[in-house]
């Protein structure tokens, strides 16, 4: 008879859980990397502008010229403080992604223990049930071998080494 862990299916379930949520963890850092490779586009290009700006401040520039540049500046602002919004959105879901995986881990762990103590227990209970196994074997040998022995002496007239007659 093998060993069968009862809560199998449920450690089954758990892993399957944490590996769900080990993807969605992956998941949550690739949004995470775009967003700040975006957030990090976004601010190059705005102080690409930035040094645009001042160059063209310092060659004589027309007054729309300069509006215009200013417009786009202030655009490329907000969306430089929407990208940040939006990288550290993708940061605090990295969190809480880290945090379920932690979570399922810990819930599959303790199931793990729980069918090694399970495993442990078995085996041990097996190896007694063997030890018994084998002492009444041994049992059966020696006193099947004592009797034999005794008939032995008594059909030769024979009487134990000590001088007792039994």
């Amino acid at each position: 008879m093998s060993f069968k862990f009862r809560l199998q299916r449920i450690l089954e379930l758990r892993e399957q859980h944490e590996k769900a949520k080990a993807r969605e963890l992956a998941s949550a850092r690739d949004v995470s990397d775009a967003a700040h490779a975006a957030k990090d586009e976004l601010a190059a290009l705005r102080d690409d502008s930035k040094s645009h700006i001042e160059k063209t401040a310092n060659e004589a520039p027309r007054v729309g010229h300069l509006q215009q540049l200013g417009i786009v500046l202030d655009s490329l602002d907000a969306r430089v403080i929407l990208a940040a919004e939006a990288a550290k959105l993708a940061d605090a879901d990295v969190q809480k992604a880290q945090g379920l995986l932690e979570d399922a881990a810990r819930d599959r762990r303790v199931l793990d223990r729980l069918k090694a103590r399970h495993t442990e227990t078995y085996r041990a209970d097996a190896a007694q049930q063997d030890r018994v196994q084998m002492d009444e074997i041994a049992l059966a040998q020696f006193s099947r071998k004592s009797v034999s022995n005794a008939a032995d002496d008594a059909a030769t007239g024979k009487t134990p080494i000590d001088g007792s007659h039994s």
